[in-house]
């Protein structure tokens, strides 16, 4: 029926411009579909709206449902168990719906930052909360099912709940052909699992190690060592020939303050060929502050490249000693590139008292030999020590 009667319409618009032109015939072809086009746009888009205007609702009675509720449970400092919270918040998960554990996510770490920031987080009950809305059991179902950009997404909701995670679900991730995907699954692996986390850390990580893996890893072993003593972090550099990876770890070494490293960081020093490696080796050893480092590398000096010779320099700011202080003098004098002296001079402040004195006495030689570029060198150096005291 309905078939018939658009069929004698159309036949009547082709019988009506039947005898006009073909330009003619072709713009109001033209109009017509584009007139359509932009109606069944503008319905669309109607429908759109209402469709987000109404999750935002939903979403905002879910909020307004659970937030107070998790709140109290989170800070309280009895301990529920999961039942009593499932009774507490009157939620049956058997019946809820695919979106909701997606918005129950987010409420719960909105909760748990806030309350964490307060310092007032219960951690069993924020655990046995995750376990009460079957949170965990939702995500691991969209790491199992999903592409690569869900998965990912999922990872990393999945490392910002923090509540450990089953590394059979992970080996399929872990070993993926896109790269992002293989990296959140290998940082969620070294920071969630508990029987061998830093399994990819003795493979160099990943072949491509960028700046955003060392933000991650760096973040991952910050949270290792909160829960414990991280392991001698060299042990991941021995066969590696990745020298970014290298330099890493010589790094974190330094700043995880594992001064039984030391000696082999003098022994690495003597057998690595790669300059940028040597200079953040000598660098670690300063962090570290270990002193009888200090003749090796005031030997060493006149032979090394200038980047591991400002690494040297830097170094020996940090190991406070007077005969280290007395190279790092003798080195400004000696030095005549403008750069070089900068960074000599910033070292010789760090020796504090001794190093004020030193550079006091640099100042008046200099204006003694009449040399400007000198005396506005060093009042540099000074004006630097008023605004940052050493």
């Amino acid at each position: 029926m309905y078939y018939d009667y658009y069929l004698y319409y159309l036949s009547y618009l082709s019988s009506v411009y039947n005898g006009y032109p073909l330009i003619i015939r072709i713009t109001v072809v033209m109009v017509m579909v584009l007139a359509a086009i932009t109606l069944f746009g503008v319905f669309r888009l109607l429908y759109i709206g209402y469709r987000m205007n109404r999750k935002e609702k939903t979403k905002k009675g879910t909020r307004d449902h659970f937030e107070e509720k998790l709140t109290f449970v989170m800070r309280n400092k009895v301990n529920y168990e999961v039942e009593e919270i499932q009774e507490l918040l009157q939620y049956d998960t058997n019946r809820a719906k695919r979106w909701k554990s997606d918005v129950l996510t987010d409420i719960v770490l909105t909760v748990k930052n806030s309350v964490y920031k307060e310092g007032e987080l219960n951690e069993i009950n924020y655990k046995n909360c995750i376990e009460a809305l079957r949170l965990m059991g939702f995500w691991e179902k969209r790491i199992r099912t999903s592409g690569p950009d869900k998965r990912k997404e999922a990872l990393q909701i999945v490392g910002a709940i923090d509540n450990g995670i089953n590394s059979g679900i992970l080996s399929k991730s872990t070993f993926h052909k896109n790269k992002h995907l293989r990296k959140t699954a290998r940082d969620l692996h070294t920071s969630q699992d508990s029987y061998n986390p830093f399994r990819f850390m003795e493979e160099n990580f990943d072949e491509a190690f960028t700046q955003l893996d060392k933000l991650r890893l760096h973040s991952t072993l910050i949270k290792r060592s909160k829960e414990g003593r991280l392991p001698n972090l060299l042990r991941w550099i021995n066969n590696s020939k990745n020298p970014n990876y290298i330099v890493f770890i010589l790094r974190e070494v330094g700043f995880f303050k594992q001064y039984e490293a030391a000696p082999t960081l003098m022994e690495m020093l003597d057998r690595q060929e790669n300059r940028d490696v040597r200079a953040q080796v000598i660098l670690t050893l300063g962090e570290l502050g270990y002193l009888e480092c200090a003749s090796s590398l005031i030997e060493r000096f006149h032979l090394e490249t200038n980047v591991v010779r400002e690494a040297i320099i830097t170094t020996m700011g940090n190991l406070q000693a007077r005969e280290n202080l007395d190279f790092l003098v003798e080195a400004y004098r000696s030095t005549e590139d403008v750069n070089s002296k900068l960074i000599i001079a910033r070292s010789i402040k760090s020796h504090g008292e001794y190093g004020n004195q030193e550079l006091l006495r640099l100042q008046q030689e200099a204006y003694v030999k009449a040399n400007e570029n000198e005396n506005t060198l060093l009042n540099q150096v000074f004006s630097e020590t008023a605004i940052l005291p050493v």
